[in-house]
């Protein structure tokens, strides 16, 4: 039997209730939440530092677990402390192989983070390139955009010399048909004038025979030749302008043909046109000649017809109404009032014709005037369209070379882009290549510590394996202890208090199982912990040897990819040298034709002004022969209208005295009328109171009868050319009538009948007159 160990009494039940040992596994999550979740490399002696801090705190606990356990008997606390002291040293173990893990758990998590960022980087680098490539194919679409405008700059050169041929064409063709039209117009002119010669000959043909011994009429002729041979020279004059016009046009259109083509051509067509206006020439001088002939024939007739209505005015009285002279005379007066009055009418229709024809010729020589001018300021229109058009073209060929040399600006620029991005890839390419070999060597560092700590793993297995054998040692000797103290406690003497002894034996065997199960429960806890951390190892390790193998399939390929960056990279250096070789061949190019363009730009600028102003003079020299012509004929006009006023108030003069003597004449007539009445009143009067009224009829009869049918044919011969003359012989022959019937009732039924027709046909002829002066007024008027 052990005798005790110097202690007085039982330590009681109360102080392992109140400092229970199951506090051990609480104090364990306070270790590991001290511990950092993340723990770079870097931050290694940071994580020793805090092992150095916590093994105070392990040490402390065990200090509080020797006090707590030394507090009951000090005998058999020596063995317990020396458990606790191999527990601690085991979970300290425990918690620095925890610790290491996290530690790889972390580097593992960097390791992941750069391997990204290093993706991230070769990413950035292959945008980078294909930016490059993007920026080469800007170049390569520049460069042929500039030969594109280079071409387009020879189609526009092109275009502008066939343009300036087409021009040159349609001037031509503008030429031939204004030829062609001018050459119409004669002839139109001439047929015109030879159908009104004919006209005028075929009304004249009745008094050419009057026109052959009258002086003045062939000097005035001669005059109105003269006066037409410098209107002809003036036409020459015209025509040689239009020749110079005409050789100014060829000059302008160049040397595309011949000069003896030329000549060949253009001679007949002017022996043409000088035969056609040499033709209207003698036209013209014979229609003036006949224009002056029947003038002089007008002028006389006038003076006739004023003698005559001088003879008509002085009102002779016959001193017998039987006188045969009287009637002859009357017979006479008549028809030379007759002619006078077909004369003045033929007078004033071929005044009428000759008026008409030459305000029409008037109003043709403006209209061709004016047609010149207008086709003058049509050219002059056409050449300043086309000299704007030749500054437009220049424009835009300035505009065109000023956008080829921006585009070559930034051509250069971007060529100098090109090479700044070359030179920064070069310098990311360098980054990369090092931060590879950094991420490779680091790699490789991390690789070696995940190794160390999986060659690390069954030395701690071996150690945890060890620890679970002292636990199992720690509860032996605890069994035995109490088997001791048990075989004490029944070989000494029991107490008087045995129910004090028996509780605290029961709490101390309560006590026991609790600590065995505590035992138990950490030994199984710490063994589940060690499975876990091995799991955790090995999945780690795992995973860590599959980012190793990622990591260098991604080196291996950023290897590759770098080695097609450079061969990309040379292959845009050499593009970049054949773009800047081809847009320093074309900026020569550029030049060469901004010269030649320029040059030639000068000299078609320098012959369209010259031609412009040969033109422009020309057109002023026309522009001031058509003012001269048109006052010339605004003078001619004038005087023309002077002419028709004072012809029309002439007419209406010699009309009123036409009515007045025809009134007069009326008059006379009638009183003639009344008297012979009178007179054959008194004649039947007589004669019936002689005897003799019979006898007288009969020789009256037949003296009579064969004068008045000879007088019914003039009458009628008379009234068919002139109806206005019809009233006179009638009203002549009334008294013949009267003369000849027997009886008065036939007498007066035949001078009504013949009054009725004579009434009749003075109201015709009024109607006739009146038409005719209503139309003769507006060609006045006009």
């Amino acid at each position: 039997m052990f005798p005790p160990s110097g202690s007085t009494g039982l330590i009681p039940p109360s102080h392992f209730q109140t400092r229970p040992l199951s506090t051990l596994p609480k104090m364990a999550p306070t270790w590991l939440a001290d511990i950092p979740l993340v723990q770079p490399p870097g931050y290694q002696d940071v994580s020793e530092r805090r092992t150095d801090t916590q093994r105070p705190q392990v040490t402390m606990w065990e200090r509080d677990v020797a006090s707590n356990r030394q507090e009951p008997g000090q005998r058999g606390r020596c063995r317990e402390l020396e458990g606790s002291q191999a527990l601690s040293q085991q979970a300290e173990l425990i918690s620095r192989q925890l610790q290491e893990l996290r530690r790889l758990e972390e580097e593992v998590r960097l390791l992941r983070e750069t391997s990204l960022q290093q993706k991230m980087r070769l990413e950035a680098q292959a945008m980078e390139l294909e930016a490059l490539a993007r920026a080469e194919k800007a170049g390569r679409a520049e460069a042929e955009g500039l030969r594109a405008a280079l071409a387009g700059a020879e189609v526009v050169r092109k275009n502008m010399e066939e343009g300036s041929q087409r021009e040159l064409e349609e001037v031509q063709r503008l030429h031939q048909e204004q030829l062609s039209s001018l050459t119409q117009a004669h002839q139109e002119a001439l047929s015109s004038l030879t159908s009104k010669a004919e006209g005028l000959e075929k009304s004249l043909s009745s008094l050419e025979t009057r026109r052959s011994g009258e002086a003045k009429e062939l000097a005035e002729a001669q005059r109105e030749a003269e006066l037409l041979r410098k209107q002809l020279s003036k036409t020459q004059d015209d025509l040689e302008a239009q020749v110079t016009l005409v050789e100014n046009l060829r000059k302008y259109v160049g040397e595309q043909v011949p000069p003896e083509v030329h000549s060949q051509t253009w001679v007949p067509e002017r022996q043409k046109l000088l035969e056609t206006v040499q033709h209207l020439q003698e036209d013209r001088d014979g229609l003036h000649a006949t224009a002056e002939l029947l003038q002089v024939r007008v002028q006389s007739l006038t003076h006739i017809l004023a003698l005559q209505e001088e003879e008509l005015t002085r009102k002779v009285q016959p001193s017998d109404s039987l006188e045969p002279e009287f009637t002859r005379k009357c017979q006479s007066l008549l028809n030379r009032w007759r002619e006078k009055v077909f004369a003045l009418m033929v007078q004033l229709k071929a005044q009428e014709l000759e008026h008409s024809d030459s305000v029409k010729q008037l109003k043709g020589q403006m209209a061709s005037l004016q047609e010149q001018v207008t086709a003058q300021s049509q050219e002059q229109a056409i050449l300043q369209r086309s000299l704007q058009d030749k500054a437009a073209e220049a424009e835009v060929e300035r505009m065109g070379a000023k956008a080829l040399q921006l585009e070559l600006s930034r051509a250069q620029e971007a060529r100098r882009w090109w090479q700044q991005q070359t030179a920064s890839a070069e310098e990311q390419l360098r980054l990369v290549v090092n931060a590879v070999s950094s991420s490779q060597i680091w790699l490789e560092s991390t690789m070696a510590k995940v190794e160390q700590a999986a060659a690390r793993l069954p030395s701690l297995s071996n150690r945890l394996s060890y620890a679970v054998r002292k636990v199992h040692t720690i509860q032996g000797l605890m069994a035995r202890k109490l088997a001791v103290a048990q075989l004490r406690q029944e070989s000494c003497p029991l107490p008087p208090p045995a129910t004090d002894v028996s509780l605290e034996l029961q709490q101390l065997r309560e006590e026991r199982n609790r600590l065995d199960a505590e035992l138990q429960l950490s030994a199984r806890l710490i063994q589940q912990e060690v499975g876990r951390a091995r799991e955790q190892g090995e999945a780690e390790r795992q995973q860590l040897s599959k980012v190793a193998q990622q990591l260098e399939q991604e080196l291996q390929q950023t290897q590759e990819s770098l080695a097609s960056l450079g061969l990309q990279l040379d292959v845009a250096r050499q593009g970049q040298q054949e773009s800047t070789k081809e847009a320093a061949s074309l900026r020569q190019e550029l030049t060469q034709q901004q010269e030649l363009y320029g040059q030639a730009l000068q000299e078609k600028v320098a012959e369209v002004e010259t031609r412009l102003r040969e033109q422009l003079s020309d057109t002023e020299r026309r522009l001031n022969e058509a003012r001269r012509e048109h006052a010339k004929a605004v003078v001619s006009l004038r005087q023309i209208q002077r002419k028709a006023a004072q012809e029309k108030e002439r007419s209406q003069e010699l009309r009123r005295l036409q009515e007045e003597a025809r009134k007069e004449e009326g008059q006379r007539l009638a009183r003639r009328l009344q008297e012979l009445e009178r007179d054959k009143n008194l004649m039947l009067a007589t004669l019936q109171q002689e005897g003799l009224l019979s006898h007288y009829k009969q020789q009256r009869l037949l003296a009579v009868l064969p004068s008045l049918l000879d007088k019914k044919k003039s009458v009628v011969s008379s009234s068919r050319p002139l109806g206005c003359s019809a009233s006179v012989p009638v009203a002549a022959a009334v008294p013949t009538r009267e003369s000849i019937k027997g009886s008065l009732s036939v007498l007066l039924d035949d001078l009504q009948g013949l009054s009725e027709a004579i009434s009749k046909e003075e109201a015709i002829c009024q109607g006739h007159n009146l038409d005719r002066c209503s139309s003769s007024n507006p060609q006045m008027s006009s």
